[in-house]
């Protein structure tokens, strides 16, 4: 599936983010792809990344992009639905004691191709940390792979699109073999023997997700940036959960 986000760049993905004068990314942790045979087998929850960026259409807005469910294959985005049963969560802190503020979530009713969307927030959340309550989503719902405005000066898209995470996996494996290989749970050869090998240049590098066509799911919601901002320093911390 095209396009990928406009601009580019579980598992807990971690950023912090400067909205004030500017969106400034500071920090960003890993990227999970099926990582562990658990998550494998329940790709609807598996966490790739979080992306924040300013709008490309409105300086007052920020996006924020969510992609789960990694390795659908080509051509197989628009027959992948998300998991009805997990819950889907932007959590945002604006004081820096790093305990979400607010919370954007996402959850969906059906599968297929009319799969229904809801959005709710950014509100406070009724608790914080591990667990998580289904807040009230707004009464204007979306479908599946359509942008909708659940709210005045919101739009929300929630479907497939191709990953935007650049990964040279076959060159990894070459300098540290992982336990499993994502697609097949089969061990590269001699897990516990580090190889030699060094990273490729960028101009040689090979985008392992690209090249294959392989997509994800994504929650992406564009909002005004007086939103997300506290009475601190500007700065919010984003980070994503997926709950069952």
């Amino acid at each position: 599936m095209k396009p990928r986000f406009t601009l580019k760049k579980t598992a807990l993905i971690l950023s912090a983010v400067a909205l004030v004068p500017m969106l400034l990314l500071a920090k960003a942790k890993g990227s999970d792809h099926a990582d562990t045979p658990e998550i494998a087998a329940s790709p609807g929850a598996d966490l790739t990344d979080v992306y924040v960026f300013p709008s490309p259409t409105n300086p007052s807005n920020v996006v924020l992009a969510m992609n789960v469910h990694p390795l659908i294959m080509r051509g197989a985005g628009s027959s992948v639905s998300f998991d009805p049963n997990v819950l889907y969560q932007f959590k945002i802190d604006n004081t820096g004691d790093n305990v979400e503020d607010l919370v954007v979530q996402a959850s969906f009713q059906g599968t297929g191709s009319s799969q229904k969307v809801y959005i709710a927030g950014p509100v406070k959340p009724s608790m914080t940390g591990a667990k998580s309550t289904l807040l009230s989503p707004f009464t204007t719902t979306g479908t599946i792979n359509a942008t909708f405005s659940p709210a005045a000066g919101m739009k929300v898209f929630a479907g497939a699109r191709e990953d935007s995470f650049f990964f040279d996996l076959d060159q990894f494996f070459t300098i540290l073999p992982d336990r499993a290989y994502p697609l097949t749970g089969v061990s590269v050869p001699d897990p516990n023997t580090p190889k030699a090998g060094s990273w490729r240049a960028p101009g040689v590098a090979k985008d392992f997700l690209s090249s294959n066509g392989y997509n994800v799911l994504s929650v992406v919601v564009e909002l005004p940036k007086s939103q997300l901002i506290g009475s601190g320093d500007g700065k919010i911390h984003v980070w994503c959960t997926t709950s069952k």
